[in-house]
């Protein structure tokens, strides 16, 4: 087959790791494959080294401007009409939009949307998640599959008019990778996240200000982000920048969760995110947020603690459990690698994204 993917940004968050994973993945099972794609992040580097055809989309941008989505929207069309795909395969709210309807104009066989996680389950005014429910729904209409990435993403969407029998839900997957050796042996809590809004690092500041009073310990926040600068200057002005280290975006960022003790997530949102998984597949307790799809893959009390978002307290008191017993971190370490390395396998992902393609 002749496969097209499309992503509106080329940094490397979830979902570009998903286009990167899948389209190696379907160019190893034989296929041709070309990323179509705004920007000119890490992700362009990641595909090329891999001798992935890549073709830039320069109006396509993150924030809205019409003029720049009508230029997107003519250039999709044109690409579509000159690369004739046998499936365009959509990543984002944006390209998912823009690209659904392109691809309905180009009469292209196949469009798939991959729904990374729904905009209307952000904390937004309830007019915006109107609007944004009305243009999803509009999406959803115009693609052929629609791939969840979890159980919870279908339900929010699967008693929609005319759109139950497109919802498959197939996991994100990933195989094992390398660790370097941890020489540090300070108590570590770490995260692995974009620094935006809704992935909750000020509810980690605002408990680890709490925490480092009577623990030993540092804080370790890999990422970069909009809002790196404001949660800086939240650390400082709470006086816990001694403990706490920025990393900014670290390439194979997932090679470092050795060097944790524990791993957080404490979003407001969130769909099925890679991070957890990876931090699985590490052998490290998390403790998480109860959002999205990821009580789909931490069982509370099990391979990690689940919380309640906003909710500073609850973090501490998982915090202050995890640290004081050794035993119950290792358990639930072991017990995550285990259900990562069942249920979330990059080769079921692969295998079971090709079968829609068909």
């Amino acid at each position: 087959m002749k496969i097209l993917y499309g992503i509106t940004k080329s940094n490397f968050g979830g979902a570009q790791r998903y286009v990167f994973d899948m389209a190696l993945g379907a160019k190893k099972a034989g296929h041709e494959i070309a990323v179509l794609c705004g920007g000119d992040g890490p992700l362009i580097e990641k595909l090329r080294k891999e001798n992935i055809r890549v073709i830039p989309l320069d109006t396509m941008e993150r924030d809205i401007s019409l003029s720049k989505e009508i230029a997107s929207f003519f250039q999709i069309i044109k690409v579509l009409d000159e690369e004739g795909p046998d499936i365009f395969h959509i990543n984002s709210s944006k390209m998912g939009g823009l690209g659904g309807v392109a691809g309905r104009i180009a009469h292209v066989k196949k469009i798939v949307f991959t729904a990374h996680g729904w905009a209307f389950n952000e904390p937004r005014p309830v007019w915006q998640k109107i609007i944004i429910k009305f243009f999803v729904w509009l999406t959803l209409l115009f693609s052929h599959k629609i791939i969840c990435v979890s159980e919870k993403t279908r339900r929010d969407v699967s008693g929609w008019p005319f759109i139950k029998k497109k919802l498959k839900v197939i996991y994100n997957g990933l195989e094992k990778f390398d660790l370097i050796p941890r020489t540090d042996e300070t108590f570590t809590v770490g995260t692995i996240a974009e620094l935006h809004r809704i992935k909750g690092l000020d509810i980690l500041l605002t408990t680890w200000s709490k925490f480092i009073k009577n623990y030993q310990a540092k804080l370790i926040i890999i990422g970069g982000g909009e809002e790196r600068e404001n949660l800086q200057n939240m650390a400082n002005n709470m006086g816990i920048s001694d403990s706490v280290i920025f990393k900014g975006f670290i390439d194979n960022a997932r090679s470092l969760l050795s060097t944790f003790d524990i791993f957080v997530l404490p979003s407001r949102s969130e769909a099925m995110p890679y991070a957890p998984l990876e931090a699985g597949l590490a052998g490290l307790p998390v403790i998480a947020t109860s959002v999205g799809g990821i009580p789909e893959i931490i069982e509370n009390n099990a391979g990690g603690i689940l919380i309640e978002k906003e909710n500073p307290e609850a973090l501490l008191s998982a915090l202050i459990k995890l640290y004081e017993n050794a035993d119950l971190r290792k358990s639930f370490g072991e017990n995550l690698k285990k259900k990562v390395e069942t249920e979330f396998s990059l080769d079921k992902m692969l295998q079971d994204t090709l079968e829609v393609y068909k």
